[in-house]
This record gives C-alpha cells, structure tokens and sequence, in this order.
C-alpha cells in the first residue's frame, strides 16, 4: 500500500473516531508538521514558541474538532498550517493584550527572489476573504506561506500540474497584495 494510500486510510479511521489511527497520522506526518512549523516561525522575533510547541499546540485543536471531513493529506497539512497560523496570531494578541510593548508578528516571505513582510493578522483577514471567494486558491497560499512548499511540491500534495499551481498561485498573490493594501489603508 502507498503512503498516500495509508495517510487516507488513517484519515477515514480518524473520521471514524479511531484514535489510534489519529496518533498514527500525526506520528507519520509528524516531520512535515515540523516543517510548516519551522517556516512559520523562522522569521518570527521575539517569540517563545519552539517548532515542537507551535506543533503541539495546533494538535490539540484539531483534536479537540470534532469529526473533520478530511478529504487528504493536502487537506490534512493545509488544516495544520491554518491551526499553526492561529495559534501564532492569538499567542501574539495575548502578548499584545498584556500592555507589553511587542513588535507585530510578521511573515517574512522570500519567493521569487524578493522578500516580503506581510503582518500576520492582516493577512488572517485576507485569506478568510480569499477562501470565501476560491478555497484552491487559499489552500495554495497556506501551504506556500506557511508550509514553506515549492510550487512542485504544492501540485503533488493537491494533485495538479506544476503549472496550475504556478498559475493560481500568482492570481492568489496578486490578489492578496491588493487586499492587503486595501486592509493597510
């Protein structure tokens, strides 16, 4: 049986309520949730989460979901970066809530040769809109941003070409851009 095969078997019997199957999954993708982890917090300041933390912590709250629809591991790494990704943003609003003096949580991106500071909340806000609008396009800029994926990687994980993700992915960036401009002024 193939990995990819596996990984949906144990999705199906996590679906199902088998728990051991759930520790299963995380145990096997657990390096990859590493991964997504070590891209969230690589140009993060200032942050006391450790990557073993930041992945233990978005555990917990896809646990604690009940019966999530997972479609596959594409969906499965796409839900644990969005889980990560909050757990940053309300470790950042609880800092921010404490009257401290703290610099704004940011993602440093450097695709396509140039970096990018892009605030962490402000971007939550503009891919809640963009996957309102087209859920592919958000699940290709959560698994870019803070999977830290290539685009190869990204097709393989969504089972698409190269090229279609290169093609959402430069509509989605684009996109988010414009909104984020819009939610800077």
């Amino acid at each position: 049986m193939s990995d990819r095969v596996e990984t949906q078997v144990l999705l199906q019997d996590w679906r199902s309520g088998d728990t051991a199957a759930r520790n299963v999954l995380f145990e096997r993708l657990y390096t990859e949730l590493l991964q997504i982890s070590a891209a969230l917090l690589r140009a993060e300041r200032n942050n006391s989460l450790s990557t073993g933390d930041l992945v233990n912590e978005a555990a917990l709250r896809l646990i604690q979901l009940d019966r999530i629809d997972w479609q596959d591991r594409a969906h499965f790494l796409a839900l644990s970066a969005k889980a990560m990704r909050r757990v940053l943003i309300d470790h950042a609003r609880k800092k921010k809530a404490d009257k401290r003096e703290h610099q704004k949580v940011t993602l440093v991106t450097r695709f396509e040769g140039d970096p990018h500071r892009i605030d962490l909340d402000n971007l939550e806000k503009a891919l809640i809109r963009l996957s309102a609008l087209d859920e592919e396009k958000a699940n290709i800029v959560e698994l870019r941003y803070f999977g830290g994926l290539s685009l190869a990687e990204v097709g393989d994980l969504l089972g698409v070409s190269e090229s279609t993700v290169k093609r959402q992915w430069r509509i989605a960036r684009a996109w988010l851009m414009n909104a984020l401009q819009e939610i800077d002024a």
